[in-house]
């Protein structure tokens, strides 16, 4: 298995993700059956990484269609559900995320709810066909969450949060994470790629647990 040095000897398992990565959403009922099941005192860290800059230029008509015929594909393997009527839109939308991995910052950093407020997204996204690239459309979901608006917007468009986003796909890029969603290991300063598996919890726990025993064999 490749490995990537990495400068800190701690244990921690890492998940990158984008919660506009439709991959992501359909593996998101198998992360939380592998974190309930990690063995005691195993931190877990999630970095948001980043699918696509900002922009506000429509999607072209090449991907609409794949993205459509993804969306199928993950429905049919993953068994989660997608309101295809969000592709029915006039013009297409825009290609970009980053905004939404800024949210699920913000919300972390206002009140700890980074990984809930990324899943809200996705429901949004996903089962409810809202555009949460737009600005409002965030603020409306961070409000209906519980987010003082005006709070939640000005950390959305805080440079701290700009910045934090960048330190985290650094970290992901000198982690050698070349796709979404991706679970590495580290240990004794080591970060061991695990193989994301759609539906396979207890096979991703062996893997590993089985890199832990090794270690400490």
């Amino acid at each position: 298995m490749t490995t990537t040095e990495t400068e800190s000897p701690e244990s921690v398992l890492i998940y990158v993700y984008d919660p506009m990565c439709s991959w992501c959403y359909g593996f998101r009922p198998t992360w939380k059956a592998l974190k309930s099941q990690l063995p005691e005192g195993l931190p877990v860290v999630s970095l948001l990484g980043g699918l696509a800059d900002d922009s506000d230029v429509s999607m072209p008509e090449d991907m609409v269609k794949y993205l459509r015929r993804t969306w199928s594909q993950i429905e049919s393997t993953c068994g989660v559900p997608f309101n295809h009527a969000y592709w029915d839109q006039t013009p297409p939308p825009p290609r970009t995320t980053f905004i939404s991995c800024r949210a699920v910052i913000a919300a972390e950093r206002l009140a700890g709810r980074g990984e809930a407020f990324a899943e809200r997204i996705q429901d949004a996204y996903y089962t409810e066909a809202q555009n949460v690239w737009d600005f409002n459309t965030l603020c409306d979901l961070a409000e209906a969450f519980g987010f003082q608006r005006s709070s939640f917007a000005d950390a959305l468009m805080s440079d701290d949060v700009r910045a934090v986003h960048d330190e985290q796909r650094q970290l992901a890029e000198r982690l050698q994470v070349e796709g979404y969603p991706s679970v590495l290991l580290i240990h004794h300063g080591q970060a061991y790629p695990i193989p994301v598996r759609h539906q396979g919890a207890d096979v991703m726990l062996s893997d590993i647990s089985d890199l832990l025993a090794e270690s400490q064999a």
